[in-house]
């Protein structure tokens, strides 16, 4: 009985660390070469943003294998729970790597890095050579936005002033002729974001039919 709880313990332990703390991550594409490698082994850190709550089973270690049976997963597509943070140490800031679901594909994590934001509150001035771009910023917090009779008009009124009620976040990859980003789907919401990279563990150098080599150069190394 004894060794019982002390399994459950372990795996609720586990549990904590996946979703609270955070978790290893591959970097699978040459996105954000230079500063990071394919084959790198990156921390993901889901304290200093304050982890996010899970929004669907799917999202919960362990739980999430019930997901697998295809009725069970066609039934939690339909699950959102309400968007929720743990109280972090901090916001992210432009500079900063970060990991998030991405806006055209939930269930496939990009890393970018963060080149501009749009504070809650801030104030967008929405013009004709901008609205493409600024009408999913708009739209995505609920927002009927149309362009009529060269007017911008926001839920039926003609406004070309629109004030935030979230955050975004531009992000851009360090190799820009090889990222799919904020270029092509816009900024994107705060609670998309997952956690922060800071930290290189080890990486793996996958060389074909040659094998695979460990980068010695990269273990414990910092990413800036």
């Amino acid at each position: 009985m004894k060794k019982v709880i002390a399994v459950i313990l372990f795996i609720l332990f586990c549990l904590f660390i996946r979703i609270a703390v955070g978790e290893l991550c591959i970097v699978p594409s040459g996105s954000m070469e230079p500063t990071l490698l394919c084959g790198d082994r990156v921390w993901i850190d889901k304290i200093t943003y304050g982890a996010r709550f899970p929004a669907k089973w799917a999202d919960i270690p362990v739980i999430n294998v019930f997901t697998w049976i295809r009725p069970l997963r066609e039934m939690d597509r339909n699950t959102h729970w309400k968007y929720r943070r743990l109280p972090g140490m901090g916001y992210p800031e432009v500079g900063d790597i970060v990991v998030f679901n991405s806006p055209e594909n939930m269930d496939q994590l990009l890393v970018k890095r963060i080149t501009r934001i749009k504070k809650e509150n801030d104030t967008l001035h929405i013009r004709r050579e901008n609205y493409l771009f600024l009408r999913k910023l708009i739209a995505e917090e609920g927002n009927d936005v149309r362009m009529r009779n060269r007017a911008v008009c926001i839920n039926g009124i003609c406004d070309s002033i629109y004030r935030l009620k979230r955050t975004y976040y531009y992000v851009e990859g360090d190799n820009s002729a090889d990222s799919r980003d904020s270029r092509y789907f816009g900024y994107i919401p705060e609670t998309l974001i997952v956690g922060k990279f800071n930290c290189v563990l080890f990486s793996v150098n996958n060389l074909g039919t040659k094998g695979k080599k460990i980068r010695l150069r990269r273990f414990f190394h910092k990413i800036t």
